[in-house]
Formats: C-alpha cells, structure tokens, sequence
C-alpha cells in the first residue's frame, strides 16, 4: 500500500465519523406562560428558559411570595411578546 493510498484512507476515515450535535431544544411562549402564571413563584419558568440562577433566586426567596408577584408580571410580558421577539431573546 502506498502512502498516498494510506492518506487517502485516513481522509476517508475522518469524514466517515459520527459528528453528534446537541441539539438545542425550542423554547414554547405558551409553556413558559402557563409555567409563570401557574408555577412562577418557585422559578418554574426560569428553568424551563434555560435561567437557573434566576430560578434558584425565585426558589430561594419564594417564602416571601415577592417572586410569585414577579412571575404574574412575567406571565404578561409572556403573553403579550411577539413571536418572534420571544424567538430572538430565549431561542437564540
């Protein structure tokens, strides 16, 4: 076998191998309202958006009902966002 047949199956190899990609998964706006409005004061809805720092501090401070205030105020920022402006901020 030559060396040039040998490059030849080392490029061979290296394009024949499994690329895995992680796909990212697709935020829903009607989920994430639903987990805001019903499920907002424990920080729901922030995990669900990929935000778990901010959903440990509304887990954290849930006790004090202030996130359960701040996720009704989330729930209608959800629900009147645009589309494609949900799109653009949490399916980047």
């Amino acid at each position: 076998m030559s060396l040039e047949e040998i490059n030849i199956l080392k490029a061979k190899k290296e394009e024949s191998k499994d690329i895995y990609v992680k796909a990212k998964s697709r935020k829903d706006k009607n989920i994430a309202s639903l987990l805001s409005f019903f499920l907002g004061g424990l920080g729901i809805h922030r995990f669900y958006l990929g935000q778990t720092l901010l959903g440990f501090i509304y887990l954290i401070f849930s006790w004090t009902f202030i996130p359960t205030f701040i996720a009704l105020i989330d729930f209608f920022i959800f629900i009147f966002m645009s589309q494609n402006k949900f799109d653009l901020k949490y399916n980047h």
